[in-house]
C-alpha cells in the first residue's frame, strides 16, 4: 500500500491503522532478533544519588510545566492511542512540528524517573504523566521513516537539517522508558537513533567564524551519536560511533588557536580532531550575523551529554569539556542580576528565556564547581519562580514572551535535565553572594575579535558593538531591566526614500587605551554611504557614560529621517519584575507609559535638557533635533520595546540642511541610578564648553571631569577633576 492511499485509508479506518501501517516493520521474530543483537539494551538508569533544597524548589516548577504541556495534548489523527501537542507554525513534518513533542516527551520521561512521587499533586500523578509520554513517544517513533507511516503532511521527519536532535531527544526518552515499549517500539527507537547517528560517520564537520557558527549544530548533531554509542554496545559500529561523537564534539566550540594544540583529548592530540574553528580566540562566537549569547551558552548541548554515558555506563569524553569554562567566563561577563544576558549585539530570539538558562548556570555549578555560576543559577530559580506565579496552572512563559515553537516544552526539558544532574552529581557549591558576585564581574573587558567592549560596575553596565551590528547600551544593573537591546542603540535611525533596510556599515574605529574606563569613537557609513555619522563613546568605572555624535551628508540623496541617540525600553505588562509602566521625569513634569495602552498611545514630543527614566539621568548637552518617546511596539521578539530618541530631526530641518552644515550633532550623559533629584542637580552642572555642532566636543561632567572628543581624528581624552 503506497502511502497516498494509506494517508487516505486512514481518514477512512484511523482505528486501525497501527496495524496496517507495520507492514514496513520486520516480523516478530525478525525484531527479537535485532533487539537481542545489534539493538541490545537496558534501560537507562538515571542516578537519582541526591535530593537538595534546591531540587525541590525546581520540582513544582516542572510539575507545572509537565501539567500545561499534558493538556495541551491532542490525539494523532491516525491513531488515538498517540498524541502530540497542536502544530504552531508551518507543517508537521518541521522543526515546529516534531521538536516540541520531543522535548515534551524526553522532559516527562525525567520527571517520571527521577521525580519522587511524593512530590506530584493527586490531580497529576506519575502515571498520567507516564502514559501522556508514551503516547508521544508512539507518535514520534512511527513518524520518523522506518515503519513507513508520516506526519500528517504525509512526509517523515528524518534526514532534516536538525533532525538528528529531535531524535536525540525522542531516543532518550525513549531509553529512559525502554520496558514500557512494545518490542515493534523499541526496534523503531534504535532504527531512529542509528540511522540519524550514522549520517554523521565519516562527514566531516562543518566550521565557520563569521556570522554564522557552526557551533551550536555540530554539539546537537552529536547528541545522536553519543546516544547512539551508549546505548548499544553490542552494534557493529559501537566504537566508530565513539570516534565520530567525538569528533563532533571536539569541534563544536574550537577556536582557531586550538589548531595547533598538541595536548591529549580523548586519546589523541587535540588538533587531530578539529577540522576547524567555530569559536573566536576571544571566546565569543557569530550566529545570526552578530556575536550571540544565546548560541555561546549552547555548551549545554555538550553538559547535557555527561548523564548520558552515565546511564550506558561509560566515561564521558574530555572533548565534552573543550572551551566549556573559558565561553562560560565571557558569558558571566554579560550575566544581568536575574541569571539572564545582556546583548551587547541585539536580540533577535525572545529576551525572556530565563528558563532556557537554568540548565546553563546548573551544568557550570555542577560539574565545573563554579561558586559564581552557582549563585546566577539561583537567581534565575528565583526569576523562573515568578514567572511560573503568574499562571499556575499555565505555562511558566506568557505567550507574549516566546518566538520559539519549542519554548513551552523547552521549559520542561531543560529545567528537568538540570534537575537530573543534581540527581546525579548534587547542587554544587555554595554560592558567593550577589554583592560578591557583582563585585568578581566589574571590570572593563574588551572582545576584540567580537568586536565589542563592555564595561561593568557594581550597580551598571554599559556596552558597544563595532561589529555587525553597531550599538551601544547603558542601563543600571537591576532585576527590572530598563534597556532593551535597540539593534541601533544610541546611534539611532537614519531614513533614506527607497532604502529599505539601512546598515550602518563601519569605517574607523579607534578604542582609547584606557585601563579602567571604556572609550571608543569612530566613523559609520549610513544610508549606502549617502551620510557620515562620526561618535564617541565613553564609560567611565562609576557607570555615568557619555555619547556624542556628528553627521553630514557625504551623498547626493537626502535623508527623510533621522531619529538619533536611540534607547530601547523594555515595558513588558506582565513581567514579574516592573509594574508594566516606564516614568519619565524631566523639568516640565512627568509622564507615564503604560504598557497596556502601548499600541494606541501617541507619539510624544518632549522639550527638556533632562530627563529621568525609572533611574536612569540622561542630560542633553547638545542636540539639534528633540527628543521623541515612541509608545508603539517596536515588535521585538518576546517583548514590549519602546524607543526613546533623545534627537529627533524633524523633515522641515533635513530639508533645508546641505553639504556645508551637519545634518545632526549631540551630546549625551547617562547617568544610571540616579533619583530625578540628582539628575536635575547634576544637569545643572554639566557643561558643554564649544559650539554645539563642533567635531571638537569639549565638555564637563557634573564633578568637573574633563572630556574632550576629538570627532575629526577618533580621538578621546578624559582628565579627571583636580
Amino acid at each position: 500500500m503506497n502511502v497516498r492511499r494509506r494517508v487516505v485509508f486512514s481518514a477512512i479506518f484511523g482505528l486501525v491503522l497501527g496495524n496496517l501501517a507495520t507492514a514496513q516493520i520486520p516480523s516478530p521474530e525478525k525484531i527479537a532478533a535485532s533487539l537481542g543483537a545489534e539493538f541490545r539494551t537496558a534501560a537507562a538508569q538515571p542516578p537519582a544519588k541526591h535530593r537538595g533544597p534546591l531540587m525541590r524548589e525546581v520540582e513544582p516548577l516542572l510539575i507545572q510545566q509537565a501539567r500545561y504541556l499534558v493538556s495541551e495534548l491532542r490525539p494523532w489523527s491516525r491513531d488515538p492511542r498517540g498524541a502530540l501537542l497542536p502544530l504552531l507554525r508551518r507543517t508537521p513534518s518541521s522543526e515546529s512540528g516534531i521538536r516540541p513533542n520531543a522535548h515534551t516527551a524526553k522532559g516527562l520521561a525525567l520527571l517520571v524517573r527521577l521525580v519522587p512521587a511524593d512530590a506530584f499533586p493527586t490531580d497529576f500523578p506519575p502515571a498520567l504523566a507516564r502514559e501522556r509520554a508514551l503516547a508521544m513517544l508512539r507518535y514520534l517513533l512511527r513518524t520518523h521513516g522506518a515503519s513507513g507511516e508520516t506526519c500528517d503532511d504525509g512526509k517523515p521527519w528524518r534526514d532534516q537539517w536538525q533532525s538528528a536532535y529531535w531524535a536525540a531527544l525522542t531516543g532518550e526518552a525513549s531509553w529512559l522508558f525502554w520496558d514500557d515499549l512494545s518490542p515493534a517500539e523499541r526496534w523503531l527507537a534504535a532504527r531512529m537513533i542509528c540511522d540519524e547517528a550514522d549520517r554523521f560517520v565519516g562527514v566531516t564537520p562543518p566550521t565557520n567564524l563569521r556570522k554564522d557558527s557552526k557551533a551550536e549544530e555540530n554539539a546537537w548533531n552529536s547528541q545522536v551519536v553519543s546516544l547512539a554509542f551508549s546505548m548499544f554496545p553490542a552494534h557493529p559500529r559501537h566504537a566508530l560511533w565513539r570516534e565520530t561523537a567525538v569528533r563532533w564534539i571536539a569541534t563544536s566550540f574550537a577556536r582557531a588557536a586550538d589548531l595547533t594544540r598538541t595536548d591529549p583529548i580523548d586519546g589523541r592530540p587535540l588538533r587531530e580532531w578539529l577540522t576547524g574553528a567555530n569559536l573566536h580566540d576571544d571566546y565569543t562566537l557569530e550566529n545570526h550575523h552578530r556575536v550571540h549569547p544565546d548560541y555561546l551558552a549552547c555548551t549545554y548541548l555538550l553538559s547535557s551529554q555527561v548523564p548520558l554515558y552515565t546511564w550506558g555506563g561509560h566515561a564521558p569524553p574530555a572533548a565534552l569539556h573543550v572551551n566549556v569554562e573559558a565561553i562560560n567566563t565571557t558569558l558571566k561577563r554579560l550575566a544581568l542580576p536575574d541569571g539572564a544576558w545582556i546583548y551587547p549585539n541585539g536580540q533577535d530570539w525572545g529576551l525572556r528565556r530565563n528558563v532556557d538558562w537554568f540548565e546553563y548556570h546548573t551544568a557550570h555549578a555542577v560539574l565545573y564547581r563554579d561558586a559564581q555560576s552557582a549563585a546566577l543559577l539561583r537567581a534565575n530559580l528565583a526569576t523562573m519562580q515568578r514567572m511560573a506565579a503568574r499562571t499556575p496552572r499555565g505555562s511558566v512563559y506568557l505567550p507574549s514572551e516566546t518566538k520559539l515553537a519549542s519554548d513551552d516544552a523547552m521549559a520542561l526539558e531543560l529545567p528537568a535535565h538540570a534537575y537530573a544532574l543534581m540527581a546525579q552529581l548534587g547542587e554544587g557549591p555554595d554560592p558567593v553572594t550577589e554583592t560578591q558576585l557583582r563585585a568578581q564581574l566589574a571590570g572593563r573587558h574588551v572582545f576584540s575579535a567580537g568586536q565589542f567592549a563592555v564595561l561593568r560596575t557594581t550597580d551598571s553596565i554599559a556596552t558597544f558593538s563595532w561589529g555587525s551590528q553597531v550599538m551601544g547600551q547603558i542601563l543600571p544593573l537591576r532585576r527590572d531591566q530598563l534597556i532593551s537591546p535597540e539593534p541601533r542603540g544610541l546611534i539611532g535611525y537614519v531614513g533614506l526614500p527607497g532604502l529599505t533596510r539601512e546598515i550602518p556599515v563601519v569605517r574607523e574605529i579607534s578604542l582609547a587605551p584606557l585601563t579602567d574606563a571604556l572609550g571608543l569613537s569612530g566613523v559609520l557609513a549610513r544610508a549606502g554611504g549617502t551620510v557620515e555619522q562620526r561618535f564617541a563613546f565613553l564609560a567611565l568605572p562609576d557607570g555615568r557614560t557619555v555619547y556624542a555624535d556628528l553627521l553630514r551628508l557625504t551623498g547626493s540623496a537626502r535623508p527623510t529621517l533621522l531619529d538619533l541617540g536611540t534607547l530601547g525600553v523594555l515595558n513588558d505588562p506582565k513581567w514579574p519584575s516592573h509594574t508594566g509602566t516606564r516614568t519619565l521625569v524631566h523639568d516640565a513634569g512627568t509622564r507615564t507609559f503604560n504598557a497596556a495602552t502601548a499600541t494606541s498611545d501617541a507619539t510624544v514630543e518632549l522639550h527638556s535638557h533632562w530627563f529621568n527614566l525609572d533611574g536612569l539621568g540622561i542630560v542633553v548637552l547638545a542636540a539639534s533635533g528633540i527628543p521623541r518617546y515612541v509608545p508603539a511596539p517596536t515588535g521585538a521578539a518576546g517583548r514590549l520595546e519602546q524607543r526613546f530618541h533623545l534627537n529627533a530631526i524633524s523633515a522641515d530641518t533635513l530639508a533645508r540642511t546641505d553639504a556645508s552644515t551637519p545634518l545632526a550633532h549631540g551630546v549625551f550623559i547617562f547617568f544610571p541610578n540616579q533619583t530625578p533629584t540628582e539628575t536635575r542637580a547634576a544637569a545643572a552642572r554639566c557643561q558643554l564648553r564649544n559650539a554645539p555642532g563642533s567635531a571638537q566636543v569639549d565638555l564637563l561632567l557634573d564633578d568637573a571631569t574633563a572630556v574632550t572628543f576629538d570627532l575629526a581624528n577618533t580621538r578621546l581624552t578624559v582628565s579627571s577633576p583636580k
